[in-house]
């Protein structure tokens, strides 16, 4: 086959295919085809047929597999048009086919995380307004993604399709920092502007797909923010794009410039603007008092003036910390500043983009019992913990005089990483550490200093000291944490001996470089510039470091910065991303309660991500009338308080909640084991071996139909861990006898879950020496006893946490259909789980566990409830656990 001949045939597919994918006609795939073959039986008059069905064979292999798109969820207010639809982008259409183009090509993202961009993109255009209407239009939404999971991605995507459909003027709001702006202006001008380099005529960013068609003009460089000097820039019937920060000065600019352009000509206030706000939770909420007749706070106080100076306007707030936008007052207008922020009309949130590591994967809390990954993160010592505590001001700083152990072993894990991705090919790639403990500049910089002068000793000890005492302590760690954790993590890695990665770490550990972040410090990442040999870069700074700043290959994370702020803690987690091939390697570095409020932010996530899934299925819902729900915690607050003025708490429970945390004392596991007998010997109805449908060798007794009396007793006598207050079976008992008092939740189904065969036989179960357990239950008697968390260890004085105890096949397992997803409001279930005590966890504590005698967990399977319940305090009873809402959202109808 000519070789020319195949160009062309890929060629004009490729063109064709984007176009007609790309404006949602049907069978893109096939039309592409026919259109390439016809061009080359034009040009060519001697090709075969089988040529032809070669090449249309070699296009369907790349192009025509069957793609799962993660798909949004939406809720939409009762306004919304719905004018846009695929067809309204014409096939021709030229700023999103050249982006979705640069992303496959250039950047070489994978189809499905592009395709699910085009998805959410497109209802996210057919929930703000129609630039092309001639009546006004004032839009709020929201856009929930995940921390550093690409969200710019998508809002660079929407900004494309934007421009396509007719909108003249966007504006980005890049966060507080001028790194921040700056990053983002970068990736703006090179994914949606295109350019070329003044001094090389390099075509940069999608330039290289095409830089024919409209211009955009940017009033903002990467090194400058807008000042009024850009007036003369300003030409709406242009598309304009400014990328600015969140600061008084540069909004007030802003603001005068545009009432200028209005002053000038009245036209321009029916120029249709789009503003996206990045980190919308971060500085655009206003925490004005209003009962003291306050005025909104200056940053939300302009972002809302500016929107008010035109009348075809559209804000959409982009966040992975949606809590304080959830709670923003529903009605709140002021007189010159307009409404508030509150997404009224729309809340899309993101799926999860394949390869993503997020709290759910580092914290394993999918709500199943999940595989046996080892967990990533590494506990710090006492000693290291009260240096740290000791230092709460600028003048402790002098304190910080030496690398501490734990700080030093992480330095270690860093080598690592960057060894054994080299050795994995993936050399060229920035490697990045994090080291975050203090919030003052004067601490940083000293922490900076004395760090730098041990990195030099270590340096000159691995390359000039065989017999030093750093490298016997790399090869431990190499030998006893990383090797283990990777044999595990994936069978399918490489391995490599010692040898290999201490070689390489000689080869690398002179081209580290060690850098203070912050707003003292001047030293900016330079990753673009190191773009071709990849920058390795240990980054020391603070509150900078916190928010939207990408710091690209961390690998190793050193975090102590106490807060209790769900928003904040999430910001702080810069670890979460993407880690294709290097997950294993990554380590974060922390204290056991910040790990735990990390753990409970990640069920937090997980919760509200259900939520939004559950809610999206019912169109007659709105973000005016259905409150979204946020799981509360004892210790630790949603946001700020002045952000939470209109919050209130629901006690309630629906879905799956399980027992993962269990009371170390001998007595209460006892207790708790005697009243699993009880339950079981005063149940009434026949207790029966399940026929398991799910062909699976696990022993399942039931009851069916059990009163509500006897589960409550159950709660009422099993004591759950005072230190647990999602699953408190006190609260569980109450909720279940006002479900009652409504006539519902008047029967279960309750399941005692017994250990399998194939478990057993498994290799960690087998290394870990765990025999078969029986157990004797009275009326039934089990085979062994349920193995979970066979490698965990995570025990304290007063409690142990062994994961989750619910196999992802057995919440439904008593239904008719176990695959499914939901209950009806009818069935709900509880699970009984007699503990295999010979794990680790329990087989530590030393007590006499006999088949007589063992740990006991339990989980329930509500029904999701729809109906509004009050309890006596007039709280609204609806889901799991103790929730926040805001209190100022209409409830809706008893339908919704």
């Amino acid at each position: 086959m000519n070789e020319k001949m195949r160009e062309n045939y890929k060629e004009t597919f490729k063109t064709m295919y984007h176009a007609f994918q790309n404006s949602g006609i049907n069978s893109p795939l096939e039309r592409a085809q026919a259109i390439a073959e016809d061009k080359i039986k034009t040009s060519y008059q001697d090709v075969k047929e089988s040529d032809l069905e070669s090449l249309a064979l070699e296009m369907f292999e790349l192009y025509g597999g069957y793609i799962d798109i993660p798909k949004s969820s939406i809720l939409k207010g009762t306004g919304a048009k719905n004018w846009f639809d695929e067809n309204t982008l014409p096939v021709y259409s030229y700023f999103w086919p050249r982006y979705r183009r640069y992303l496959e090509e250039y950047k070489h993202w994978e189809r499905g995380n592009v395709d699910s961009i085009h998805e959410s993109t497109n209802k996210i255009l057919r929930s703000i307004g129609n630039p092309k209407s001639t009546e006004a239009f004032d839009v709020r939404g929201l856009v929930l993604g995940y921390v550093q999971s690409g969200k710019t991605a998508n809002f660079t995507g929407l900004i494309n399709k934007a421009f396509d459909v007719g909108y003249k003027l966007v504006i980005v709001l890049a966060g507080m920092h001028n790194d921040l702006r700056s990053q983002t202006q970068i990736r703006l001008e090179e994914e949606v502007v295109g350019r070329i380099d003044e001094n090389t005529d390099e075509k940069i960013g999608v330039a290289k797909i095409r830089n024919d068609g409209p211009l955009v003009t940017t009033w903002t460089t990467k090194d400058k923010d807008i000042t009024v000097a850009h007036a003369k820039k300003r030409d709406f019937l242009s598309r304009n794009l400014l990328v600015v920060k969140k600061n008084k000065s540069v909004l007030e600019s802003l603001k005068e410039i545009l009432s200028q352009s209005i002053m000038l000509s009245t036209k321009n206030e029916d120029v249709p603007v789009l503003i996206i706000d990045d980190e919308a939770d971060q500085a655009s909420v206003d925490t004005s008092n209003p009962n003291k007749e306050e005025n909104p706070k200056t940053i939300n106080k302009l972002i809302r003036e500016i929107l008010e100076l035109f009348r075809k306007k559209s804000y959409v707030g982009y966040t992975a910390t949606p809590f304080a936008n959830l709670l923003i007052r529903t009605d709140a207008k002021h007189d010159t500043a307009g409404n508030d922020l509150y997404p009224k009309d729309f809340v899309v949130a993101l799926p999860k983009p394949k390869g993503y590591c997020g709290p759910a994967e580092y914290f394993n809390v999918t709500g199943y019992l999940k595989d046996n990954k080892p967990l990533l993160l590494r506990h710090l010592n006492e000693e290291d913990l009260n240096l740290f505590n000791s230092m709460k001001k600028t003048i402790d700083s002098d304190k910080f005089n030496k690398v501490p152990k734990s700080m030093r072993e992480a330095i270690f894990a860093f080598l690592i990483a960057i060894a054994v991705r080299n050795l994995r090919g993936q050399n060229g790639k920035h490697n990045s550490m994090l080291i975050h403990t203090s919030r003052f500049t004067d601490t940083q910089g000293t922490m900076t200093e004395v760090i730098e002068r041990y990195y030099q000793e270590l340096c000159n000890d691995i390359l000039y000291n065989s017999h030093s005492s750093y490298i016997t302590e790399l090869k431990e760690l190499y030998l006893n944490d990383h090797l283990l954790v990777q044999q595990e993590f994936d069978k399918q890695l490489p391995v490599y001996d010692w040898k290999e990665v201490f070689k390489k770490i000689k080869i690398l550990v002179s081209n580290v470089r060690i850098m203070e972040i912050n707003g003292q410090s001047g030293e900016a990442l330079e990753y673009e510039t190191y773009k071709d040999v990849g920058l390795n870069v240990i980054v020391v700074g603070g509150d900078k470091l916190s928010r939207g700043l990408t710091l690209e290959g961390l690998s190793v994370s050193y975090y102590y910065r106490g807060t209790n702020m769900y928003d904040t803690l999430m910001q702080m987690g810069r670890w979460f991303g993407f880690r294709t091939g290097y997950m294993d390697l990554c380590r974060i570095y922390t204290s056991e309660t910040i790990s735990d409020y990390f753990e409970h932010m990640a069920f937090v996530m997980v919760e509200l991500r259900k939520e939004f899934e559950y809610v999206a299925k019912n169109e007659n819902v709105t973000p005016e009338d259905y409150a979204i729900k946020m799981l509360d915690h004892e210790d630790m607050q949603l946001t700020s308080i002045a952000k939470m003025r209109y919050a209130k708490k629901l006690i309630n429970y629906s879905g799956m909640r399980q027992t993962r945390i269990f009371d170390t004392r001998e007595p209460i596991m006892k207790k708790n084991f005697d009243a699993t007998l009880s339950l079981i010997n005063e149940i009434e109805t026949p207790i029966t071996k399940l026929n398991n449908k799910l062909k699976m060798d696990t022993q399942y007794y039931i009851s069916r139909d059990v009163a509500s009396r006897r589960v409550i007793d159950f709660l009422k006598r099993y004591e759950t861990s005072a230190s647990v207050n999602k699953v408190n079976s006190k609260d569980i008992a109450s909720f279940i006898e006002r479900m009652n008092s409504k006539n519902k939740l008047q029967k279960f189904n309750v399941i005692i879950v017994g250990g399998t065969k194939s478990t057993l036989n498994s290799d960690n179960v087998k290394q870990a020496g765990l025999k078969k357990h029986p157990v004797n239950l009275g009326k039934i008697k089990l085979e062994t006893a349920v193995i979970r968390a066979v490698e965990k260890e995570k025990n304290s004085t007063d409690k142990v946490d062994i994961g989750a105890i619910v196999a992802s096949n057995q919440e439904f397992v008593d239904l008719e259909q176990p695959s499914q997803t939901e209950r009806n409001k009818h069935n709900a279930a509880l699970l009984v789980y007699p503990l295999h005590p010979g794990v680790k966890s329990f087989e530590k504590l030393g007590y006499e566990f006999n088949e007589n005698f063992v740990p006991v967990g339990f989980a329930f399977s509500f029904p999701k409830i729809t109906e509004k319940f009050t309890d006596d305090e007039g709280n609204v009873i609806e889901k799991q656990g103790k929730f926040i809402v805001n209190k100022t959202v209409k409830r809706g109808s008893k339908n919704d």
